[in-house]
């Protein structure tokens, strides 16, 4: 019974992502379905719109039967961390056969050769040098750019598209953690479902922009959009504007001299950036607006934000996820996880409470504790040390 693993935010859960489970249970009527999902800080650089615990219940009960957590520490980092990051848990679960991301090119043979140019040192080095170059251009044009002049346009075509260029990542990420650990399990395949319709990312930025929408209904599975809707109705989603001014306030006591050691601050010129951005600056949005620039895009310039005011650091960036939180399972995801309990090379926490003290699990309940203070509405809201896994 093949165990297949899919890379999630569900921020929030949609047609798009049922569509992706539909399709795995075709192609492996057998398999069991697990997925690394964000914790309460997403990849393009915000908290997420449902707690995690809510978006893996959602999950479970629309065909998933295991949901992992990939810690926020590394889910709000740029592609490359947080694809390695992801893929990196799932190579040491251990029992994962194959690797399922959604992609507009649906061409794994040129995904794979993609992958396989960019992380070359000839290739790597002619990009840092391009860098060097055309420091307006941000990282994404400056790839484009180079892989063009390479390869061509044809092929660098693949890189167009925010799902082709995760599926490079996982790819990549695919070929390290191989390289790395010889002594693992064999190598997790990767399976790549072509993207019909909607974007995936645009149908969620839809719900998320207008959440009370009756069209609504329309993007999400049944399960899905009934505890959707009676969370949105109970107020327990959550926007960044919500702690607007603690942001400003963080960011404001902090030295020039501390940021450059945080996440996605480049160096000390781009932390008195940072600084001046604040001068008569109030708003999360002005902030935001202020800071983009062509060499920053606006997803980098959020996570850069959200990295200063949690204290994410590069040197935590560094190192891979030792540890992941069972945050939602089914029977048959109880199943696989008793199945590779003797084998596993990660930390799978099922109680939170019991962790002994590890720096970034430390940091991951301090960011999913604050991140409550982002709902609408935060009655009832329990310290995170103290939740425990969906059970379905």
């Amino acid at each position: 019974m093949p165990v297949i693993a899919i890379v999630s935010e569900y921020n929030p859960f949609h047609n798009g992502h049922f569509y992706q489970i539909q399709k795995i249970k075709e192609l492996f009527p057998e398999s069991s379905i697990i997925s690394v999902m964000s914790g309460s800080l997403v990849q393009r650089g915000e908290i997420a719109l449902l707690s995690k615990y809510n978006r893996a219940e959602i999950a479970v009960r629309c065909g998933v039967d295991a949901v992992f957590e990939l810690p926020s520490v590394y889910s709000n980092a740029p592609a490359n961390i947080f694809a390695f990051s992801a893929v990196h848990i799932m190579h040491k679960l251990s029992g994962v056969d194959y690797i399922c991301f959604g992609s507009e090119s649906g061409d794994l043979d040129i995904l794979d050769f993609a992958a396989g140019k960019i992380m070359s040192e000839d290739f790597e080095t002619r990009l840092r040098e391009k860098i060097k170059i055309n420091k307006n251009n941000n990282y994404p044009k400056n790839l484009y750019d180079l892989f063009s002049e390479l390869y061509g346009g044809e092929k660098a075509a693949v890189l167009n598209g925010s799902n082709n260029i995760l599926a490079i990542e996982y790819l990549k990420a695919l070929k390290i953690v191989g390289r790395d650990d010889p002594g693992a399990p064999p190598n997790i395949k990767p399976l790549t479902i072509k993207r019909t319709g909607a974007d995936f990312n645009e149908s969620a930025s839809y719900i998320r922009e207008f959440i009370n929408s009756p069209d609504i209904i329309k993007l999400m599975p049944e399960p899905a959009h009934k505890i959707f809707d009676e969370l949105i109705n109970a107020g327990k989603y959550a926007d960044t504007r919500n702690i607007s001014p603690a942001i400003i306030s963080h960011i404001n006591r902090l030295g020039v001299h501390e940021l450059p050691q945080i996440a996605g601050v480049s160096d000390i010129g781009e932390a008195h950036r940072i600084k001046k951005s604040l001068d008569g600056c109030f708003d999360y949005d002005l902030l935001l607006k202020k800071l983009t620039a062509k060499h920053n895009t606006p997803s980098s310039v959020r996570r850069m934000i959200l990295n200063i005011f949690f204290g994410i650091t590069k040197d935590m960036q560094k190192t891979p996820p030792e540890f992941t939180v069972l945050l939602a399972a089914n029977k048959k995801g109880e199943n696989f996880l008793n199945g590779i309990r003797k084998n596993t090379g990660i930390k799978i926490i099922t109680k939170p409470a019991g962790m002994r003290a590890d720096k970034i699990f430390e940091k991951n309940i301090f960011i999913d504790n604050i991140c409550k203070s982002a709902l609408f509405d935060t009655a009832g809201e329990i310290n995170a040390i103290k939740h425990k896994p969906f059970r379905g």
